[in-house]
């Protein structure tokens, strides 16, 4: 018998399979041989970096006799393990998950029974802690609609967890707007019982934060991905006895993203993992794999092929969460019957004389340049036509951030003018005015600087200057304004001093869109919300617009949403068009 190849173990960046490689190349072979012979069945990939087993077949590589000299790191065999006990566990928990599901608060509550202080939860927040404290469970996906109160089911269910001694501590990343709210929001409800540190600041301090001892550490994506190495330590040194929260967890929707890959490496060293998002699919289907593999392993999707086609894909992502996903989501016409209904309107302005001469030049270059290329081209220079597309939809904003020689005064100005005149002088109303691009904000603040406007997006970076602008909308009666970016403050706060919304543009990313909704149709609102959307007739917003609103529908049908469409003028008028042309035809009758 020859000597046994000697090879290292380790996970892939991907983080869903090992990758076995010899220490000699000369030895590839020979390994390839071993390691099917011990595998038989297995499809093992050979790659430049060594042969890839798959995540759910890895623990052969423990279980059964391989011959050869395998040198597993801490992080395959942890890998392996966590793998193991999920698949294990896994049926099981997804037909309890059910069970709770159906059983509502009186079965939670006696599931709970062993814990006291349960009483300022509502009812379905009794039955998201139960089942995100299951026995054995690994953690789950909590999709409960925006507003329905995650953040507090998940510091329920984390408090939960250390009385009975399954936790001691807790890593929270959320989007940067959020991660000052979550120390409030624990002392809010657990008083001082939980020490809480927020990662920020200079390396130093975000070190010396991770060093504090505390029982609750808050941060933001990127100091996640920054400091992985750190935040594995902690968890390390205290393996299995960390819980992970990845709040608004869409933000780690793509494997290719460093975000992601960050969070699936740490997710190994936690003994539970929950992700929180009222939107968790608001571009694809696609959106969804990610953040249930963060919670399961990878287990929902384990063997599943999921077509590239966003349409092929949807069946196929829906059947699998249904049938073997750890999730659970509440809608708040659900649970929170009492909440105000919400009404949208499409206000239909015309391009001025300037305006429309630009975007009618824009438009009509951008055809002639697609209609002389060939497909491999428009592959190639795909980027420069997405950003062409998205200037057409920044003229119908304010054209004056791409032509400086513009001088006119944009047709959604003019029109805000006397919505704002309407709203806020005359009705005494507060107003929250979404707007995508930072020229259209500098000049939303300098014309309406009289209603006492107060700012939030990318350009305000201070997160105390942040707050402040929210306090202020909130609790100061002179400030009218709240004028805001949905890719910086859609997520997460509470601005219902205002039952109106107006959208002068917004981002063409869904999430940024459906997650500013709910700013002001929340917990709290006592009023029917109102919700303006200025978009400029015969442009391409009325497109973009529209597949925003497609998405929203193709997202709740994914998660089994049961929601009526929002009643408008246009849809109640078209319906009442309808009834006219049937009786004209003479196919109804009132009898």
């Amino acid at each position: 018998m020859g000597e046994l190849v000697i090879a290292d173990v380790r996970t892939s960046d991907t983080m869903d399979s090992l990758v076995v490689t010899p220490r000699r190349i000369t030895d590839g072979h020979a390994l390839s041989r071993v390691i099917a012979a011990a595998m038989p069945g297995v499809t093992v990939t050979r790659t430049a970096s060594g042969l890839q087993v798959p995540a759910f077949k890895a623990d052969a590589l423990q279980t059964n006799r391989v011959e050869a000299d395998l040198r597993w790191d801490l992080a395959a065999e942890r890998f392996v393990e966590n793998r193991r006990k999920a698949k294990a566990a896994h049926a099981d928990l997804v037909a309890e998950v059910a069970r709770v599901r159906a059983g509502g608060k009186a079965l939670a509550a006696k599931m709970l029974a062993d814990v006291s202080g349960l009483d300022a939860l509502d009812d379905h927040q009794w039955v998201n802690v139960a089942a995100m404290t299951l026995p054995g469970s690994p953690g789950l996906c909590v999709f409960d609609e925006q507003g329905a109160g995650k953040t507090v089911t998940f510091i329920f269910a984390f408090d939960v967890l250390v009385s009975r001694d399954e936790a001691d501590f807790a890593v929270i990343i959320a989007p940067k707007s959020m991660v000052p709210e979550w120390p409030r929001d624990f002392q809010r409800f657990k008083g001082d019982l939980y020490k809480t540190a927020i990662i920020t600041g200079s390396l130093r301090q975000k070190r010396e934060a991770l060093a504090s001892g505390a029982d609750v550490f808050v941060t933001n994506f990127e100091t996640a991905v920054s400091l992985e190495d750190e935040f594995r330590s902690l968890l390390g040194r205290r393996s299995g006895r960390g819980v992970l929260a990845v709040d608004e967890s869409f933000y780690a929707k793509n494997l290719e993203a460093r975000r992601t890959r960050s969070l699936r490496r740490l997710r190994e060293w936690c003994g539970r993992a929950y992700v929180l998002c009222g939107t968790p699919a608001p571009n694809a289907p696609q959106d969804l794999v990610q953040q249930f593999n963060i919670v399961d392993f990878g287990l929902t999707f384990a063997s599943v092929e999921v077509p590239d086609d966003r349409e092929e894909a949807r069946p196929v992502v829906q059947r699998a969460i249904e049938e073997r996903g750890l999730y659970i989501r509440h809608l708040k016409a659900d649970v929170l019957p009492d909440l105000p209904v919400k009404q949208f309107h499409r206000v239909m302005v015309e391009l001025q004389s300037d305006q429309r001469r630009l975007y009618e030049g824009a438009l009509k270059n951008l055809i002639i340049d697609l209609q002389v290329i060939d497909d491999e081209t428009f592959r190639q220079e795909i980027g420069s036509f997405l950003a062409r597309r998205s200037a057409l939809l920044q003229i119908c904003s304010n054209p004056a951030a791409i032509a400086p020689e513009y001088s006119e005064t944009p047709a959604k100005l003019l029109a805000l003018d006397s919505l704002l005149e309407e709203a806020i002088e005359r009705r005494g109303e507060k107003v929250v005015l979404w707007s995508f691009y930072t020229a259209s904000i500098d000049a939303l603040m300098n014309r309406y600087d009289q209603y006492g406007a107060v700012r939030y997006d990318g350009t305000v970076a201070d997160v105390a200057e942040r707050r402040e602008a929210v306090r202020r909308f909130q609790e100061d009666n002179t400030t009218m304004l709240f004028v805001a970016n949905p890719a910086a403050a859609g997520a997460g706060l509470t601005l219902h001093r205002a039952r109106l919304a107006i959208y002068e543009s917004m981002s063409n990313q869904a999430a940024h869109y459906l997650q500013s909704l709910d700013r002001i149709h929340r917990r709290g609102q006592t009023r029917d919300v109102e919700y303006l959307v200025l978009l400029c007739d015969r442009t391409i917003e009325l497109q973009e617009y529209d597949r925003l609103t497609e998405k929203e529908k193709s997202a709740q049908k994914l998660l089994g949403d049961h929601v009526d469409p929002p009643v408008t003028r246009t849809a109640m008028l078209r319906q009442a068009e309808d009834a006219a042309r049937l009786l004209g035809h003479g196919q109804s009758r009132v009898s």
